[in-house]
């Protein structure tokens, strides 16, 4: 098998680059704030930051909170997380404002089954 030429290696090089500029570009125009949170690695984002195995996830996500606040944001693989480290906090977007997060459409699987 012959290794690719270098015009049709430099075209693939540059479509990547346009492309991931694009996505750069969309993803800071578009998306609002998020909450503070540890500074993520290119493709990977925070997998480093994710718990450990063996250690219990309410201690990590305890550290987590120490040092970024009760509300804080992750992004794994391109999935960003907002995590909620205050009961009053939870309480208050679950409960109190669920009539803004009430209008998702009906899943027949998961809830007529």
């Amino acid at each position: 098998m012959a290794l690719m030429s270098f015009p049709s290696l430099l075209v693939t090089l540059v479509m990547f680059s346009i492309l991931y500029a694009f996505r750069l570009y969309s993803r800071t125009r578009d998306a609002r704030p998020l909450p503070p949170g540890p500074k993520g690695l290119p493709f990977i984002g925070n997998i480093n930051d994710m718990p450990k195995p063996g250690v219990l996830e309410c201690h990590h996500w305890s550290q987590l909170k120490k040092t970024y606040g009760p509300i804080s944001s992750i992004t794994v693989l391109g999935q960003t997380f907002i995590i909620i480290n205050d009961a009053e906090i939870a309480v208050e977007l679950l409960r109190d404002r669920s009539a803004i997060y009430s209008s998702r459409p009906m899943q027949t699987f998961s809830c007529e089954m």
